[in-house]
Parts: structure tokens; C-alpha cells; sequence
């Protein structure tokens, strides 16, 4: 087995300080503060960006991307942006191109959304769209905050999807850009009867076989909120939910065709006031236990996407997956669970199960045993650790990668995280975790494990 290479991005972020979590949030020093966390990464570059602590929110300081070959560097590119902006949206591995946007009022009835592209070689940033939204009314003293909130999706580098869903709009509305002719496409907003898109509650686009698909839920309440106020009795507004994957490269098909897109034709499941859905944190046994479709890697592994369905009145939540190719459900089991209570659901064999830790946190003595529960059957069968883990540390994590498995555990007295492989006893990797975090970068297709990234979480500018 070769070795893993392990690299600190700490080195190449020398005009900064580390600092801890509770000096990033409680400080109340007059100096510039920064977060740094991954939010794009593939077996071939990992993007990094460098958020400031603004009044606004977060403002992104500067793209740090690190390109990797047979898992070593082989380039780094530190950019610091000219505008200011909130959010990365796309990013081109080939050429090096990012689109960013950023959102502001121009006063207290018109606010601007405007998208940026930003090319790291040649070290520019041009201006691709403005769009500017007419508000209700806000207060003076509102001025300086937020303006609005809109969702800003890049379905490729060319057609940006917005649905701006503020309380604050005179009016909502949900379209599509084309970046480069400059057009818009306004969409039909409804999804069944008396449910709209204007009810999104979370949206992503995640890639399987280079095939980007966009992640959607509706639903302005969670699960426990709607259980909560269900067994109360209490009657609520948004009722509904549902669960939409769009193929992207279909829905600019159809518009490119003049066909105007039909939501409803994307839609995986609906539920009412007695039940509750949402996307399932999923994953294999070379995944670990936090693998979801909400983690940094762009890709999907899998064509089955699982979700969960809870029923209030019964108690029991039901479990399928939907098929990325064929578009079909499958009904894979029950659990007397609630919904947000199930952990990531693994896949071995085509058989589902579930991952237990066998032991309360502090009982040691059989800490290194899990029960893999498959679903449906009920069935049962242990795994157990082939290394010894001090007594101090609570397992926290495990990748069972095919060229090297490893287990993560967290000293909560000392504060420090540690990387273990299943084959040695010894960490190969230390962090201390109120002020660094690390980052695993896995190849999608072989599943092999190409390099781990540790990189400090807050930073102040050295000469501040």
C-alpha cells in the first residue's frame, strides 16, 4: 500500500494567523477575520476559498486552489478577488474560470443581484449580469443589512438558474440566464396544486457520469417543527413538500427548443401535513458516515439517490432511493425512527443497512464493535476494528477506501482530532480541532484515497 501524502495549507498561508473558533466568533478585537473551508473538490483540484467576517455576512476574500497529479501538488493558485462577492456558484477545472455573484441594495426599493466570472490564469473579473429587483418597501435602518435572499444556480457555465423567494420582493419570480446572450427565461413556477418553487428549501447540484443533476426540496419547515406542531394539532401554512432532481443538460434542452419546462415532470415525491421527506445522508462502506449529497464532493458514486418519508400518524419512516437512469422509485424498508434520527443509509451487495455504534460513548470496553442493521430483513452482523483506539478518544468517522481505509476520532479533553489508518496503529495525522480541519480528496471512479489536506479554519491577517 503506498502512502497517502498529507498536505498543510497552513504553508502557503503564512501572512495569516491561526485562531481558535471561540477568537473568530466572541472576539470583539477590530481586526479582520477569516474563515477557510473547501467548497468544490474532485481527484483533480480542490477550491478553497477565504471568507472575511463582514456585517453583510461573509464576503470572500480569496480563491485558494491546490491541483493535485497521482496525488501530489503540482500547482497552487492564491487569488484575491477585486469584487466583492458572497458566493462561488461554477467553477471550470479545465481553464480555470469561476462564476460568483453578489447581492446589494441600491436603496430601500431596488436591490441589485450581479454575477461575476473570474478567470485565475489571466487574473480577471468581468461582469456577466445585473438583475435588479424591485422591493416592497424597507425601513431606513434596514439599508445596511442583507436586502435579499435569491437562490443562484449555475446549471453550467452558461445558464444561471434564479429563484428569488424574499418576503421582501414586490414580486417572485423564477428564471433562467443565458450568461452569454443575455436573455431570460422566466419558468412556471408551480409544482402541484397550491406549491410552487417559491417554497425551496434547499437546492444543489451534485454530477454523476459528467451528467449534472439539481438537487431540489421544498418546504419552509422542518421535520420536527412539522412533527412538533402536527401532534399539537395546530393547523400551518406550508403544508406541503416535495423532492424535485433535475437533469440540467435536459432542462436547457428544452428551452433551447422553446419548450417551456415543466416541474411537475421532476418530481420524485410529495408529501402533505401528516408526513415529512427529505433527502437521505447516504453512503458505501468506502464513504464513511458522513457522506451525503451535502458533502464538498461534487459527485455521486451511485445512481440510486435515497430519501426518507415520515409518517406522523404511524411513527415509521419509510426509506427508497430513486433512480438517476431508469427515474423509479424503490421502496427499500421501514424504521421506527425519526427521519432527522437515521443515520446514513450504506449500500453492500445491493442490500441497505445501517451503521450502530454497539456501546454507549463512555462504555470502553467494546468501543471498536458496530452492528450493521440491513434494512427490510432486520438482520444483523458486526464489524469490529482491527486497530486499538486510546481510551480518550470517541471514533467519529470511517472511510473504507480501497486503497487505504482509515478511522477519524476526536479527543474531546485535548481537542485534537486524529487520522488513523486501519492498517497501523499510529495517526498519520494530528489536528488540532478548534482551529484546523482536514479535507480527504478521493478519486469518484476508482475510489481510492489520492491525499488528505489539512487546513486552518480562522485566520487573522498577520500585520493587523
Amino acid at each position: 500500500m503506498s502512502e497517502i501524502p498529507v498536505y498543510d495549507l497552513s504553508e502557503i498561508l503564512k501572512d495569516y494567523y491561526k485562531i481558535t473558533w471561540e477568537t473568530y466568533t466572541f472576539s470583539s478585537a477590530k481586526k479582520d477575520k477569516f474563515c477557510v473551508y473547501p467548497i468544490y473538490k474532485s481527484c483533480s483540484n480542490i477550491l478553497f476559498i477565504m471568507e472575511k467576517s463582514d456585517i453583510l455576512g461573509g464576503i470572500i476574500e480569496s480563491i485558494i486552489v491546490l491541483s493535485l497529479k497521482n496525488g501530489k501538488v503540482e500547482q497552487t493558485i492564491n487569488y484575491k478577488l477585486k469584487n466583492k462577492i458572497f458566493r462561488i456558484i461554477f467553477f471550470d477545472e479545465e481553464k480555470f474560470t469561476l462564476i460568483g455573484y453578489t447581492t446589494s441594495l441600491i436603496n430601500t426599493k431596488f436591490g441589485e443581484l450581479k454575477i461575476f466570472s473570474i478567470d485565475l490564469i489571466k487574473k480577471e473579473e468581468k461582469l456577466m449580469y445585473s438583475f435588479i429587483v424591485e422591493l416592497s418597501g424597507l425601513n431606513e435602518n434596514e439599508e445596511a443589512l442583507i436586502p435579499f435572499t435569491i437562490y443562484v444556480l449555475a446549471l453550467n457555465k452558461r445558464y444561471i438558474m434564479l429563484v428569488n423567494i424574499d418576503i421582501n420582493f414586490k414580486n417572485k419570480s423564477a428564471f433562467i440566464v443565458d450568461l452569454y446572450n443575455k436573455s431570460e427565461f422566466y419558468l412556471d413556477p408551480s409544482i402541484t396544486d397550491n406549491h410552487s418553487i417559491f417554497e425551496i428549501s434547499f437546492a444543489e447540484i451534485k454530477k454523476f457520469k459528467n451528467r449534472d443533476y439539481l438537487f431540489i426540496k421544498t418546504g419552509r419547515i422542518s421535520s420536527d417543527e412539522k412533527r412538533y406542531y402536527f401532534n399539537l394539532g395546530k393547523d400551518i401554512i406550508n403544508k406541503i413538500e416535495t423532492l424535485l432532481i433535475i437533469p440540467c443538460e435536459e432542462l436547457i434542452q428544452d428551452l433551447n427548443s422553446g419548450v417551456k419546462p415543466v416541474l411537475s415532470k421532476y418530481l420524485v415525491d410529495k408529501v402533505e401535513y401528516s408526513e415529512t421527506l427529505s433527502f437521505l445522508h447516504y453512503g458505501k462502506l468506502n464513504y464513511g458516515f458522513f457522506y451525503s449529497i451535502k458533502n464538498y464532493s461534487q459527485y455521486i458514486d451511485f445512481p440510486s439517490i435515497p430519501y426518507v418519508k415520515e409518517n406522523f400518524l404511524t411513527n415509521i419512516t419509510d426509506i427508497f432511493s430513486f433512480d438517476l437512469e431508469t427515474k423509479k422509485c424503490t421502496y427499500i424498508g421501514s424504521l421506527p425512527l425519526p427521519s432527522e434520527k437515521i443515520r446514513p443509509v450504506y449500500r453492500e451487495d445491493n442490500r441497505y443497512f445501517l451503521l450502530y455504534s454497539s456501546f454507549h460513548t463512555y462504555l470502553l470496553p467494546i468501543k471498536n464493535l458496530f452492528i450493521k442493521h440491513y434494512i427490510g430483513t432486520n438482520e444483523i452482523s458486526f464489524f469490529e476494528l482491527p486497530i486499538n483506539i486510546p481510551a480518550k478518544e470517541l471514533i467519529e468517522e470511517f472511510y473504507f477506501l480501497k486503497n487505504f481505509s482509515i478511522v477519524i476520532t476526536v479527543n474531546p479533553e485535548e481537542k485534537y482530532i486524529c487520522v488513523y489508518s486501519l492498517n497501523n496503529n499510529m495517526p498519520i495525522g494530528k489536528i488540532k480541532y478548534m482551529d484546523e480541519f482536514f479535507s480527504l480528496i478521493v478519486n469518484p471512479e476508482t475510489d481510492e484515497l489520492n491525499a488528505i489536506i489539512i487546513y486552518p479554519r480562522f485566520l487573522i491577517k498577520c500585520d493587523s
